[in-house]
């Protein structure tokens, strides 16, 4: 089958970003969340890796932080409520960090329940990713 450049067009795809909301018992509004492109995670990966010196070898490494990347990752994909709201922020104590305002206000099973499904929106469901975020959030 001869493969044309028009099966692959913004026009004839669509956007690759998708919304759902994930409603959680505690909070009477669901959560709007959406997927990440790949472009959109590189860019977190970024911002949660940092030179560090090697005193072994006294060279510069670069090293990702996974707990901060994870954080970054689901506080990007929120989309309601506005985790940039000054008033959300100060209701838990959290001015200008946005992905800590969600560790505060979610227990741990919420935290996972949300991530889970920001990673399934995202098409990155695998057994290893649910695993680590399980991990994350119980840290």
């Amino acid at each position: 089958m001869a493969e044309s450049v028009e099966d692959f067009l913004f026009e004839n795809v669509g956007s690759p970003v998708e919304e759902k909301e994930v409603k959680l018992e505690r909070f009477k509004s669901p959560f709007k969340i959406k997927s990440l492109t790949a472009d959109e995670v590189s860019d977190l990966r970024k911002q949660a890796t940092k030179r560090v010196l090697n005193r072994k070898t006294h060279k510069y490494e670069q090293e990702t932080d996974e707990n901060q990347f994870q954080d970054l990752v689901v506080a990007e994909a929120v989309v309601s409520p506005n985790l940039n709201n000054e008033k959300l922020q100060t209701s838990w104590g959290c001015i200008a960090k946005p992905e800590e305002v969600l560790k505060k206000m979610l227990k741990v099973g919420e935290y996972t329940e949300l991530s889970q499904a920001i990673m399934d929106l995202s098409g990155l469901n695998d057994d290893d990713s649910s695993e680590d975020l399980v991990e994350e959030a119980k840290n």
